[in-house]
Parts: C-alpha cells; structure tokens; sequence
C-alpha cells in the first residue's frame, strides 16, 4: 500500500493571535471517494474548535497492490501522518521576528565601501 498526498492546505489567521494556544480540542473526519480496482481516493479534514483557529486539509489517493483490500487501520494511519504534517506545517508558518540593523554612514565612507567591493 502506498499513500500518496496530491494537494494539501493550512488555513490560519493572518496573524498569530497572541496568548492562544493549538489546542488538541480538533474536529476531524476523512471522506472517501473514487473507488477503484487499485486505488481510493481520501479527504482529511481537522478544524480546530478552541484556541487558534486553524483548518486543514490533505487530498490524496491510497494505491493499493495486488487488489488488496483496505486495511482496517487505514483511517488511523491518515490521521496521525495528516496530523503530524498539520503540525509541521503550522510551526514553519509561524510569524518570525528578524531585526535588521540600521548603520547611518556618511556619502563618502559609502563611496569607500563601493570602491572597496569593486577590486
């Protein structure tokens, strides 16, 4: 069996709000679709219910070998890597802070400095 992730979305608010927490407090359900010899097609749904507001979405396709038949755990399995991924996902699209410095330097020191890059 190999499961295959075709599309995924992670809709969170513009910003993060502050003193809120992801909360383990999730709506979740995976719907399946297009069923076929080899293959199902699923839908894995979270939507958080307290704390940050947060949808998330995977689309993907189950490819099944030898017209085996879907094993009973497969919901389990979508849900922890679907999980796993979501929480991923949200840590690297965190709002970051990065401080740039500001340096005043006169015309001609900048002039140097041109000069100076230019050999």
């Amino acid at each position: 069996m190999e499961i295959q992730i075709q599309k995924i979305g992670l809709f969170r608010p513009g910003k993060n709000p502050k003193s809120c927490t992801l909360s383990l407090d999730m709506d979740w359900k995976i719907d399946y679709t297009n069923f076929e010899k080899d293959s199902v097609g699923y839908t894995f749904y979270v939507e958080s219910l307290n704390g940050i507001p947060l949808n998330f979405k995977i689309e993907g396709k189950v490819v099944l070998e030898n017209s085996e038949k879907l094993p009973e755990n497969l919901s389990e399995v979508l849900l922890d890597s679907g999980l796993n991924i979501m929480v991923e996902l949200f840590n690297i699209t965190r709002d970051r802070t990065i401080s740039v410095q500001n340096e005043l330097v006169s015309i001609d020191e900048f002039q140097r400095k041109v000069k100076n890059l230019e050999v």
